[in-house]
């Protein structure tokens, strides 16, 4: 399943507006909500609060934004009839569950989500945007977009001033191919998170290591559910702490670099 596309077919331009940026910081760093408000030939402020719900996009400005991406006049169509054509109580339900569907394997697929959630329990947290991207070294692009993500899906709320995490036992509701698709997406991250790291981190603050070891494939399964109790082990020790200073990622690999059984299978 294409992600653009189901997001395209939500009907929601501020959500597909919101996404396109996204996307575009993704492939460029360096991408800014400037930038893309240049593309579009608007106004950053005025764009800013298009993407934060608080301007309404008018059906001339969905035309107008919509030839400035590219799109179809078909697909600007589609956004432009959900615009305009009342909303019965069915189809704001299906839009909501499309919206969560699909903010769901955001979820799953970026790794600031679950840091961000992390990062609630820091000792000195602020809950700007401001803070949050300059500590995760994230633009406030995908700190917007993340937080109001995790409070559309109640995984965090706001009580007397400070956030609440609410994420505990949380399960997604998606299909299986768009879960595995964003649980790939997300280890890709993680993986050059650790490359950017083994680079730019000082040594005692981290750990790479790696072992080389002739076993037989048959132990994998329990070697998995071996390192599955480490995780959880290792995490029930490192979290003891109740004022947490930094917010780490674990990562642990293992994998075959050989195939010597399939290269027999085929000769047999």
């Amino acid at each position: 399943m294409n992600f653009a596309k189901e997001i395209k077919n939500t009907g929601d331009f501020r959500f597909y507006l919101q996404q396109e940026l996204l996307e575009r910081c993704r492939r460029n760093p360096k991408y800014s909500l400037r930038a893309f408000a240049k593309a579009l030939q608007i106004g950053p402020a005025a764009l800013s609060d298009m993407l934060n719900g608080k301007r309404t996009i008018t059906v001339a400005s969905i035309e107008r934004l919509g030839l400035a991406l590219g799109l179809t006049l078909k697909q600007i169509d589609v956004f432009k009839r959900q615009t305009k054509s009342p909303k019965t109580a069915a189809a704001t339900a299906d839009l909501q569950f499309q919206k969560l569907t699909l903010d769901s394997f955001a979820l799953i697929s970026d790794w600031y989500h679950y840091a961000i959630l992390e990062l609630i329990k820091v000792k000195d947290f602020d809950p700007s945007t401001a803070w949050i991207s300059k500590s995760l070294g994230i633009t406030k692009t995908e700190a917007n977009a993340a937080i109001e993500r995790l409070l559309r899906l109640s995984l965090i709320q706001e009580k007397n001033g400070r956030w609440v995490d609410n994420s505990q036992g949380f399960t997604t509701n998606i299909e299986p191919g768009l879960t595995s698709s964003a649980s790939r997406n997300l280890q890709k991250q993680i993986l050059e998170q650790s490359i950017k790291a083994l680079e730019k981190i000082a040594v005692d603050l981290r750990n790479h290591t790696s072992m080389t070891m002739a076993i037989d494939p048959e132990d994998v399964p329990e070697a998995v559910e071996r390192i599955k109790r480490f995780r959880h082990e290792l995490c029930d020790f490192l979290e003891r702490n109740q004022k947490p200073k930094e917010v780490y990622q674990l990562s642990i690999s293992l994998f075959p670099i050989t195939q010597i059984q399939k290269k027999q299978e085929k000769t047999i």
